[in-house]
């Protein structure tokens, strides 16, 4: 297992700030089997163009890869190619960034053809303006436990016009895919049926609440993988969803966020995160027991950065059964266990409410020799019941505000859903 070295610059953030940045970047060295030997932490008032870190800095880090015997200098920010080029030189090792460090775990975890294709679009993006400032680096791989898969492997002689049209080919196979996702898109749009997002920081605990909720509503089919692991879900998972006699949903889980996310990542995983965009709802995933503000910002920053935070959101705190005290937090939220099942029906009829709450269940007295109204309802919502009469069929139906007015002439009853 390679020994790295951390380095953190406390620029527009606290120390305290800087040092929880510089833990999560441990546990993300960590994934790729890269275990940290020691941090360093500079206080800056300007960032040096040349190094990132001032020049006194880099000569005390120097000396401490040669006393503690370091393979790798991993730094939490995005270096500029120019900063990447300067201190592999100066520090005569392997110097990578916390960008191509998510990058490079997103490659070992991506499965699905378009996690795949998106990953590489990402890694090339970061790599184009690298290229002389990453060839030291990427020589020195291959030998030790730390193998990224992606930019480690990319061929030394690969130049930017072979770079630009790869980026080109994988450009043209997502906007298939895209397509693709759009008809889908538009077929559950006209069949009516809402989706719901499942967002949130890495790790808490979204593809768990998505198997309570499928375990709750009686759809157990291929769970969902789950593990207490950094990015386990890349690909995203769709099911249809439905309680008793009431419309169904698609809840659709989603790769987490992190901080400092890189921003060809987000950019390059416009396809996935399109489903994040496109939701009618979004369930927001807390880790309550290790409740952070810090990640709940971060969520809400990427939300926008994608577009999508304008659209309605519901917070879920996670992990109920082993929190030891009410997070601080002023906003409603609804806390659950997916390990007791505690209130997970209270957020199934949180997420009808949400979904629903302009819909009304009406009571529809149909004409014989309409038939085709019925038919039509049948296929198209949710009927909770039916009955025949001499004057007509009778149905009880859940109707949006739009169908509403259309039937209204057939309405003899009707109330909130």
């Amino acid at each position: 297992m390679d020994q790295a070295l951390l380095v953190g610059l406390s620029y527009k953030e606290s120390t305290e700030e800087t040092e929880s940045s510089l833990n999560e970047l441990e546990h993300l060295a960590l994934a790729l089997q890269i275990k940290t030997k020691d941090k360093i932490i500079q206080n800056a008032k300007v960032i040096s163009p040349k190094y990132y870190i001032g020049s006194g800095k880099v000569a005390e880090i120097k000396k401490m890869i040669e006393v503690l015997d370091i393979d790798i200098v991993i730094f939490d920010d995005t270096l500029s190619p120019a900063q990447l080029k300067n201190l592999e030189k100066e520090l005569d090792i392997q110097v990578i960034d916390r960008s191509f460090l998510i990058l490079s775990i997103f490659s070992e975890r991506a499965q699905s053809k378009e996690a795949v294709l998106e990953v590489a679009l990402a890694q090339k993006t970061y790599m184009l303006p690298r290229l002389v400032g990453m060839s030291s680096s990427l020589s020195r791989q291959g030998g030790g436990s730390y193998n990224a898969k992606g930019p480690g492997e990319t061929k030394l002689e690969m130049d930017r016009r072979k770079l630009l049209s790869e980026i080109s080919i994988i450009k043209h196979e997502l906007t298939k895919i895209k397509a693709e996702k759009l008809i889908s898109r538009k077929q559950r749009i006209k069949s009516q049926i809402p989706v719901v997002a499942l967002v949130g920081y890495t790790n808490a605990g979204k593809s768990s609440l998505m198997n309570s909720l499928s375990s709750y509503l009686n759809n157990t089919s291929d769970p969902v993988f789950e593990k207490d692991m950094l990015f386990a879900t890349l690909d995203t998972k769709a099911k249809r969803l439905q309680k008793d006699n009431y419309p169904p949903f698609i809840l659709v889980d989603t790769v987490g966020f992190v901080n400092k996310l890189p921003h060809e990542l987000i950019r390059s995983f416009e396809t996935t995160l399109s489903d994040v965009v496109s939701a009618d709802l979004l369930l927001h995933v807390v880790d309550g027991a290790y409740f952070n503000h810090h990640q709940i910002d971060t969520t809400k920053e990427v939300l926008h950065a994608i577009g999508a935070d304008q659209i309605e959101r519901l917070l879920v705190l996670t992990k109920k059964e082993i929190a030891l005290t009410t997070p601080p937090i002023d906003e409603d939220y609804i806390y659950v266990s997916n390990r007791t099942k505690e209130n997970i029906d209270v957020l199934v009829d949180s997420i009808y409410g949400h979904l629903y709450k302009s819909n009304r269940i009406q009571l529809l007295r149909i004409p014989f020799d309409q038939g085709q109204i019925f038919s039509h309802l049948k296929e198209n919502n949710t009927i909770l019941e039916t009955r025949y009469e001499e004057d007509g069929t009778y149905v009880k139906v859940i109707l949006t505000p739009e169908q509403t007015t259309i039937y209204k002439n057939y309405i003899i009853d009707s109330k909130t859903a």
